[in-house]
């Protein structure tokens, strides 16, 4: 019944949906349903004041990424959410940072890599050496696309391609809805680039060095 601050967690590798729990219980991922739910939860809730999103995460899926941005963004609308990023906030995690209205980042953590990879493991050989046979039914021109028996054709890198571009280019973009006045050149920062944490608060990536006990006191002050 009093005014509160929610507390959400971000720890491991992003993924689509609901995060499933692993071997020892613990997922080990971030699912992007379940942090979407968490930050509708704490936005609908009267007694919380502030949201501190604490993160620690290589990243994973760009679309798990977008839909916890946007998730964050929408709470921060109505409500103040800070960032303390933990060991790590790179790719998808800092995609999902940057959404906040300020953030902390532990001083020995690492911050960055705003960039997008892509690619496929092709298998059959390795599978004929093995002695494995495997059959691959297949109909239309793409259907082949991430298919672990089949290289690419020159159609196939160029789709690539243009989706991973498309994919950095709103990575960056959401980057900058809410960092453009602290971060002056995306480029600089941008393009797969990691930083530790001194270098990421000087080109504006993160705005205080400090844990957890900082940003909830932050949140409570403000």
């Amino acid at each position: 019944s009093k005014p509160a601050i929610a507390l959400i967690h971000a720890n491991g590798v992003i993924v689509d949906g609901e995060a499933e729990d692993g071997i020892m219980g613990a997922s080990g991922n971030v699912g992007s349903e379940n942090i979407r739910n968490a930050f509708r939860m704490a936005s609908r809730d009267e007694n919380v004041k502030a949201i501190v999103l604490r993160i620690d995460s290589p990243g994973g899926s760009a679309l798990a990424s977008e839909v916890m941005w946007q998730a964050v963004h929408a709470a921060a609308m109505d409500k103040p959410v800070i960032v303390s990023v933990g060991s790590m906030a790179a790719s998808g995690g800092y995609y999902l940072a940057s959404a906040s209205d300020y953030i902390f980042a532990d001083p020995s953590a690492i911050v960055g890599s705003i960039g997008v990879v892509g690619g496929k493991f092709v298998l059959k050989d390795l599978f004929d050496k093995l002695g494995i046979t495997t059959e691959t039914f297949s109909r239309g021109k793409n259907s082949v696309l991430f298919s672990m028996n089949t290289e690419w054709t020159d159609r196939h890198r160029r789709m690539v391609t243009n989706w991973m571009k498309q994919t950095y280019d709103q990575f960056t973009e959401r980057v900058m809805t809410n960092r453009k006045d602290k971060i002056k050149d995306i480029d600089k920062v941008a393009r797969g680039r990691i930083f530790v944490v001194g270098q990421a608060k000087e080109l504006g990536m993160i705005d205080e060095i400090g844990g957890l006990t900082d940003a909830l006191a932050y949140a409570a002050k403000d």
